[in-house]
C-alpha cells in the first residue's frame, strides 16, 4: 500500500521538476535590465523622489517583464527549428531538450496573463500599451524578424515603447525628443548586433543568417544605416538640449547637460569600431554592460545628469 501511494507522486513529478532549470533559463531574466527604460520617462520629469509616481513605475516594470518573459517563451518554441540547426541557440534550454514546449506554452500564457493583469490594476492606459507591446512582439516573433532592416525599426518601436510605458504609468509629461531619441539610439543598437551575426556568419563560412533574411553581403549597408542612425540620435540630443531641456526647472545646472552629446558619440562610435574589427560577439547592450570603457561611458553620462539635476547654476 505504501509503494502504491507513493508511485503516483513521483510519476505526477517527474516531468516537471527536471525542467525547472531549463525553464529558468528561458525566462532570460537578465533581459529584464532593457525594461529599466520604464523609469527613464520618471527621472528625466524629476519625480523620481515622489513615492506614488515610483511604486506605480516600479509595478509596471515587473508587469513588462513577466510578459517578456513569457514572449521570450513563445518567441523559442516558434524558432525551435532554426535554434536547433543554430551554432550557439541550439544550446537553449528547448532547443537542447531541457524545456518541453508544452511546460514552455503554459509557463508563456501564465506570465503573460499575470503581466497583463498586473498593467490593468495600474491603469487602463499602462494595459494598452503592455497590449501593443505584447501584440508587436508577436508579430515580430511571427514574421517581422525575417524581414531584413524592418526587422531593425520594429525592435527600436518596442524599446521606444518601454518608455512609453515609464511614462503611462508614472503619468508624467512626454517628451518627443525622448521619444524620436529612442528611435534613432536603438535602431543603431539592433543593426550593431545584426552586423556583429553577420559577421560571425562570414567567419563560419555561411551566406546568410538562417530565419532573418540578412545576406552577408548586406553587411556594408547595415553599417552604414546603423552608424547613420548612431548620429542621429547624438543629433536629437543636442535639440533635446535647446529645445526642452533648458525650460525644464528641475534642472540645476543645465549647462552640464552639454558635455552629454559627446559622451553618447564616443559611445556609439565604439560599439561600431567593434563591429567594424569582428570584436561584436553579442548584443551591444550586454557588450557595454561587461566593457569597462562602456561602463565608464555610462558612468560618465550619469555623474553628467546628476550634476545638471543637483548642481547649482554657477558650477
Amino acid at each position: 500500500m505504501q509503494i502504491s501511494a507513493r508511485a503516483p507522486a513521483a510519476t505526477i513529478r517527474s516531468p516537471w521538476l527536471p525542467q525547472v532549470p531549463g525553464l529558468a533559463r528561458a525566462l532570460r531574466l537578465h533581459q529584464w535590465t532593457k525594461n529599466l527604460l520604464v523609469f527613464v520617462p520618471i527621472l528625466l520629469a524629476g519625480r523620481l523622489d515622489e513615492p506614488p509616481a515610483l511604486f506605480t513605475t516600479v509595478a509596471a516594470f515587473i508587469a513588462l517583464g513577466l510578459i517578456a518573459s513569457g514572449s521570450y517563451l513563445i518567441n523559442d518554441v516558434r524558432d525551435l527549428p532554426d535554434d536547433r540547426a543554430h551554432w550557439s541557440k541550439r544550446d537553449r534550454p528547448l532547443a537542447s531538450g531541457q524545456l518541453s514546449v508544452g511546460l514552455a506554452m503554459l509557463a508563456a500564457a501564465s506570465l503573460i496573463a499575470t503581466g497583463l493583469a498586473a498593467g490593468a490594476l495600474i491603469s487602463v492606459a499602462t494595459a494598452g500599451f503592455l497590449c501593443l507591446y505584447l501584440l508587436l512582439t508577436l508579430t515580430y516573433t511571427f514574421g517581422l524578424k525575417r524581414i531584413p532592416l524592418l526587422d531593425g525599426l520594429v525592435l527600436a518601436t518596442l524599446f521606444t515603447l518601454r518608455l512609453g510605458i515609464g511614462i503611462v504609468a508614472a503619468e508624467v509629461r512626454p517628451s518627443p525628443w525622448l521619444l524620436v531619441f529612442s528611435m534613432f539610439m536603438f535602431t543603431s543598437l539592433c543593426y550593431a548586433r545584426r552586423h556583429a551575426e553577420l559577421a560571425q556568419a562570414v567567419e563560419r563560412g555561411e551566406t546568410e543568417i538562417a530565419g532573418r533574411g540578412y545576406r552577408t553581403v548586406d553587411a556594408p549597408l547595415v553599417m552604414a544605416l546603423g552608424v547613420g542612425a548612431g548620429l542621429g540620435a547624438t543629433l536629437i540630443a543636442v535639440l533635446y538640449i535647446l529645445d526642452d531641456a533648458f525650460v525644464q526647472t528641475f534642472y540645476g545646472n543645465k549647462a552640464a547637460l552639454w558635455a552629454l552629446p559627446p559622451v553618447l558619440f564616443l559611445f556609439i562610435a565604439r560599439i561600431w569600431i567593434k563591429c567594424q574589427r569582428g570584436e561584436m560577439r553579442e548584443h551591444p547592450l550586454d557588450f557595454a554592460l561587461k566593457d569597462p570603457a562602456g561602463l565608464a561611458l555610462g558612468a560618465a553620462a550619469l555623474i553628467l545628469f546628476l550634476l545638471a539635476w543637483l548642481g547649482p547654476a554657477w558650477l
